[in-house]
């Protein structure tokens, strides 16, 4: 269960001193500020004062949100430390963000502070990126053996007559391999559009083997006893493993584009 403590409409000096507890206690902040903001660094940046939304993550990441739009305004993905404290003179509450590599500082000056929400957050939930078919699909082109066997492609999206072939490969003893993804169950129709792929196939190639593999997360029992009566075979394929050669995938294409 998550620790939140909420502080509402508390003076300045006071909400300075729960800001900078917090902080020094590394716990998640939220809090709506009526504030100005200024920026040096790379470049220099002053946004005017107005009513805003302030994040400060565990890590040290430093976010102001304008009342619209999805992205912050200012920003630290990551900060060398966070300062928090009551300016008499002014009678504003003072939030200075530093990042040392590459040297930058946002300061926030607020003289209102109605909200702040100080918590301690508990996560550890793996987060697993949604493929689609055809990603599923180019990754197992590029990585045929995760079908368990030491599978060659040949070709993908082959025409045949019924439509296309996601993927056609060959297994180690030169048979062909028809394969048919599905991200999510199969059920009895990816079985029927199986047959017809290798019944078109079976026309031009004779009286060479050709192989028929379903492969999906899972299978309905009715599909896989069709299967079975048509002498086909079933692949199950790992989402999370496959997501994790996405991911590989997208690094790398950001890496080559970072070169260009």
């Amino acid at each position: 269960m998550a620790k939140v403590e909420v502080f509402e409409r508390i003076d300045l000096r006071k909400a300075a001193e729960v800001l900078s507890k917090a902080v020094r206690s590394r716990r998640n902040i939220y809090l709506i500020a009526k504030c100005d903001v200024e920026y040096y660094g790379r470049s220099s940046s002053k946004l005017e004062e107005g009513e805003r939304q302030i994040i400060i993550k565990s890590d040290g990441a430093f976010l102001i949100h304008r009342p619209t739009g999805h992205s912050p305004v200012n920003w630290q993905p990551e900060t060398s430390y966070i300062n928090v404290e009551f300016d008499e003179e002014e009678g504003k509450v003072i939030i200075k963000a530093v990042r040392s590599k590459p040297r930058e500082i946002v300061v926030v000056r607020a003289s209102e502070i109605p909200l702040i929400v100080s918590s301690v957050l508990h996560d550890s939930g793996a987060f697993y990126m949604y493929v689609s078919e055809k990603e599923i699909r180019d990754i197992l082109a590029a990585h045929p053996t995760l079908l368990g066997e030491k599978f060659v492609t040949i070709d993908i999206e082959k025409k045949v007559e019924p439509g296309f072939i996601d993927l056609y490969l060959k297994d180690g003893k030169g048979n062909v391999v028809v394969v048919e993804i599905k991200r999510s169950t199969a059920r009895v129709d990816a079985v029927r559009q199986l047959k017809k792929y290798i019944d078109a196939l079976s026309k031009h190639l004779g009286h060479e083997r050709i192989r028929g593999i379903i492969a999906a997360p899972s299978i309905t029992s009715k599909a896989y006893e069709l299967l079975a009566k048509e002498k086909l075979e079933f692949k199950q394929i790992n989402l999370k493993v496959i997501t994790e050669y996405a991911k590989k995938k997208t690094s790398a294409k950001g890496i080559l584009e970072f070169f260009k």
